[in-house]
Parts: structure tokens; sequence; C-alpha cells
């Protein structure tokens, strides 16, 4: 598993899927915002996870902000791949607390950006969503 952590891949097993998993996630997870990007996370403890990888990412780009299906699939594309190289101090940090991130990264613009861009908007992202779980870990503590 250590080897895994430094590669730069987005496998099957990371992907959220589920509808009841992903309406739950929608209504009660916190919410971060780095325009054009949105993310919407939720932190379970890991006796609840269903399999050993701990960081579950939803990825979408809505018809209603990009009526094209070109634009879309170009716009998960570089989100996949922004997360894909950024992911891994995420991964980490919730690792080390020992729980599950359900994660959805969501599409708000209605034009397309450079990759440049989005690689940046991940990364603020990304830091937002870490630093919201290192405020709930020390409420808890």
């Amino acid at each position: 598993m250590a080897a895994e952590t430094l590669r730069n891949t987005f496998r099957k097993e990371e992907r959220l899927c589920g509808e009841l998993r992903i309406d739950a996630l929608f209504r009660e997870g916190e919410t971060a915002m780095s325009f054009p990007l949105r993310a919407c996370w939720r932190c379970l403890p890991a006796e609840d996870s269903t399999d050993g990888y701990p960081v579950k990412v939803l990825i979408s780009a809505p018809k209603k902000k990009l009526h094209r299906a070109f634009q879309r699939n170009r716009a998960k594309r570089l989100m996949r791949e922004a997360y894909r190289l950024q992911k891994h101090s995420l991964l980490a940090l919730v690792r080390e607390q020992g729980c599950e991130l359900q994660l959805a990264i969501v599409w708000q613009q209605d034009s397309l950006s450079d990759y440049a861009t989005v690689y940046a908007k991940m990364g603020k992202l990304l830091a937002k969503i870490q630093a919201g779980l290192e405020k709930a870990r020390a409420l808890q503590s």
C-alpha cells in the first residue's frame, strides 16, 4: 500500500458510487468553493468503510452549466487530472485521521478553463478541504 500512495493514479476503488451514498453526501456534507470548482465532502468513521481505500471521489460537470457533451467530458478530464496529481497530501491526512472521506467535485462555470487554471483552483480547493478536516479534528479532541 505504501508504493500505491506514491503513484499518481485514479483507480476504480477511488471513485464514489451508489445513489444512497451520493445523496447522503450532498445532504449532510460540508462545502467549499474555489471557482470554477465546488466541493462537498464528509468524513466517516473507518469502520463504516466498505473497502480499504480512504478517499472516495465523485467528479461531475452538469449539463445545466456545460451544454455540449464534449465540454462536459473535457471539464471532467481536467478535474480528474488535477486531482490525480495533487491528492497525496489529502490522502495522507485522511489516513492519519483514520477515517473515510467522501468527496464530490462539481464544475460551476458556464465555459471551459485552461488546465493551468483548473490545476491551481484544485490545489486551493484541496487545501480548503484539508483545513476543514483539521478543524473538525481539533473540535473533536
